[in-house]
């Protein structure tokens, strides 16, 4: 099947830790060293399920993916770009809960620079800075930073993330604000796309212009490499204009059923 770059690129990061199978409706997606990852282990429809649907997509986790017993939920993602409304009614009564993302691409020749100079130096990570890293992301989620998995998931995520840098699948950046790691995002590559992952500035030190900068910066980059470049975020996320008036268009939505037990 077709997939959306959007979708394409998420594979990009799945597909380089784990294992990635297609099959006539569906890929099945798993990450046999994190079983816990809830959006790591799922299965990738290709259009959006109805009501109906349940049953037979549940069995095809379950025969597909959910036989390791340390996977305790079920997740689906699909891609959709019209807007009638989705028959999920089985699915929200059976406890699922359903999330939606919108993706945004950038052209080659679209990116608009933002005014002024950037706040800060901008500059490709270096293997000591992903301690920072790691200390950065815990610091902006308080409430998770204290459960082991989440930690687990972030080591993971920066072992990934140093393991396709050194593959020259892309490269992580940054701004500093002496010590202080204050903004920071990665650039991954397929052969056609750039995906945009983990952009991020540090409360406190918002609102000063350090995102449009490092974003505009590293897309200027990236767009040396490929022609387009995706971002993806929750459709409710408040730096999307942002990425608007940087060039970013929409594209798609990203939807995720997902039920979780203990």
């Amino acid at each position: 099947m077709e997939l959306h770059p959007a979708i394409a690129t998420d594979l990009l990061f799945d597909g380089y830790q784990g294992r990635v199978e297609c099959f006539p409706q569906y890929w099945a997606v798993t990450l046999p060293e994190q079983p816990e990852c809830q959006f790591g282990n799922y299965l990738l429809l290709d259009h959006p399920p109805t009501e109906y649907d349940r049953d037979w997509l549940e069995r095809a986790f379950d025969q597909l993916i959910g036989s390791n017993p340390l996977i305790r939920h079920r997740t689906f993602l699909w891609s959709h770009t019209h807007d009638d409304p989705l028959q999920l009614g089985s699915f929200v009564s059976a406890g699922y809960r359903y999330m939606e993302c919108l993706a945004l691409a950038l052209q080659r020749g679209q990116l608009r620079a933002p005014s002024g100079l950037a706040p800060l130096p901008i500059r490709p990570f270096e293997p000591a800075d992903w301690s920072d890293w790691l200390a950065f992301e815990l610091a902006e989620h308080p409430s998770s930073r204290q459960r082991p998995a989440y930690q687990h998931y972030l080591q993971a995520r920066a072992s990934l993330y140093q393991s396709m840098i050194a593959d020259g699948l892309g490269q992580w950046w940054g701004m500093w604000q002496d010590e202080l790691l204050v903004a920071s995002c990665g650039l991954f590559f397929t052969p056609e796309h750039g995906r945009f992952q983990l952009v991020r500035t540090r409360e406190g030190w918002r609102n000063r212009g350090l995102c449009r900068h490092l974003l505009h910066e590293v897309a200027r980059r990236g767009l040396e490499r490929v022609d387009t470049l995706v971002i993806v975020a929750d459709i409710h996320y408040h730096a999307l204009g942002i990425y608007r008036r940087l060039g970013f268009e929409p594209t798609t939505r990203i939807a995720t059923l997902c039920r979780a037990w203990k």
